[in-house]
């Protein structure tokens, strides 16, 4: 290195110090922000309907149970995206195809969660010895870069379940 370019080098470690500076300082203001975060209807509605064009990939929803002591803007954003019911038709613990009983739907810090239960649920024990439950949905959105996102969500089913025996071990087990 020759003797002029030691002000470029000290100009562009300089440079790469205030950079690395003001991302730590918009760190903090973005963890400030989300510590005072409060949620808006247009938060409760971008989220119903992104989570339930996710979940309609899956299966048809007809109608939406709203769980009571739900929060009032989550409520009405569920039924903005579908008619709802307070209670489904039928047996306790079963549920019409086509419905979606909401278990869950918040909004807090930053952070989103709808799980509910897509019909139909029949409540008939099926071979794994478990009541048909229908599917689960869990589905989650943060904010990044200032807009609502979700990168996955997760199904649960009631279904069959094998459990697998090595051979070899079934062929110890029997003598």
């Amino acid at each position: 290195m020759t003797l002029d370019q030691v002000p470029i080098v000290r100009l562009a470690m300089a440079a790469l110090v205030c950079c690395a500076l003001a991302g730590c300082n918009g760190t903090q203001l973005t963890a400030a922000r989300m510590k005072d975060f409060e949620a808006t209807q247009q938060d409760f509605d971008a989220i119903a309907r992104a989570a339930f064009r996710i979940i309609e990939t899956k299966g048809d929803v007809t109608t939406i149970v709203v769980p009571k002591g739900l929060d009032p803007r989550a409520a009405d954003a569920l039924r903005r995206v579908h008619p709802s019911v307070a209670s489904a038709p039928g047996a306790p613990d079963t549920l019409p195809d086509g419905y979606f009983r909401v278990t869950a739907f918040s909004i807090e810090d930053g952070e989103a969660h709808l799980d509910g239960q897509l019909g139909p649920v029949t409540g008939l024990m099926t071979a794994a010895n478990m009541p048909d439950c229908g599917k689960g949905y869990s589905v989650s959105f943060y904010i990044e870069a200032g807009d609502w996102v979700s990168h996955a969500y997760k199904t649960t089913t009631c279904a069959e379940s094998r459990h697998w025996v090595p051979l070899d071990d079934a062929k110890s087990s029997t003598h």
